[in-house]
């Protein structure tokens, strides 16, 4: 028993959950992160939203079954090493959406907002379908996600986000995609994703730096209108010690990268204090 729930966690991914604090960055910034009403909205939004990334985490696995077999990593995943049959991964796949949905219509009643969620079910959907093969518009998918996320946490608090951080997000969604492509380009070839054919080594790679740079003038850009301007080095210093370990890394995935690294780890959590410290408690500063 335990094994079979340890099996529907990893297909649901769970460590794959920690995406879902993008959509605490707008009361972060927008100061209102410690109100209790709005930190309880943002835990439901939270679960609403990984329960329907879990949805599609799982329809994803059922459409790739074969080719993950043949994937030296993807192989082990519990629907493709057979831990889990196809009927019980339709069966999480719906209860989570569903279970996501109410959240959703709990959250945000019958506005504009509650079409989120839907939203991003349906891309994501389309995306397994056919749009993971055509090239670019499977990395816009990608980088969607991650602005639904910030979309959805800004309006379940009320907190209006800045024109630059919603470009920051973009050209640092934008780096990671490019360089989770090149890592499965150089670590499987092109055997279990057809799209890896139609780009070369040559373009993921500029591209990747080419976004890494629009991010940290984005960030910097931003980061002056909000008053952390000198979290600017810190977030070069995080960058820099990101990209060390891309290099070293043999599929480039960002969540696994992110929590098997433990000096990261600790320069986000650094990051997080200073952020803290000068947006909620500026009177600890030296004046």
């Amino acid at each position: 028993m335990a094994r079979k729930l340890k099996s529907y966690a990893q297909l649901i991914r769970i460590r794959h959950w920690f995406k879902n604090v993008i959509l605490f960055i707008p009361a972060l910034y927008g100061r209102v992160l410690t109100e209790p009403l709005v930190l309880l909205r943002l835990v439901t939004g939270f679960f609403a939203f990984s329960l329907c990334a879990s949805a599609v985490y799982t329809l994803n696995d059922l459409c790739d079954i074969e080719k993950d077999r043949q994937h030296p990593v993807k192989c082990k995943r519990p629907l493709a090493s057979g831990a889990v049959s196809k009927q019980e991964g339709i069966v999480l796949l719906g209860v989570c959406a569903v279970a996501s949905l109410i959240l959703d219509v709990l959250l945000c009643g019958l506005t504009l907002g509650a079409l989120i969620l839907p939203l991003y079910l349906f891309l994501n959907v389309m995306y397994s379908r056919s749009w993971k093969n055509k090239p670019v518009v499977d990395l816009v998918i990608l980088v969607s996600g991650f602005v639904l996320r910030m979309v959805y946490g800004s309006v379940i608090t009320g907190v209006t986000i800045s024109s630059w951080l919603y470009l920051t997000l973009i050209a640092l969604s934008l780096f990671m995609a490019f360089g989770k492509r090149r890592g499965e380009k150089r670590s499987c070839g092109e055997t279990t994703r057809s799209v890896l054919a139609q780009y070369t080594e040559t373009y993921l790679n500029s591209s990747m730096y080419m976004y890494l740079a629009i991010f940290l003038v984005f960030y910097a850009l931003w980061s002056v209108d909000a008053g952390v301007i000198w979290t600017t080095p810190l977030v070069i210093v995080m960058v820099m010690r990101y990209t060390f370990a891309l290099e070293q890394d043999d599929h480039g995935d960002p969540i696994n990268m992110i929590l098997g690294d433990k000096l990261l780890l600790l320069l986000g959590a650094l990051y997080a204090a200073v952020i803290v410290v000068q947006l909620y408690y500026p009177s600890l500063l030296p004046q």
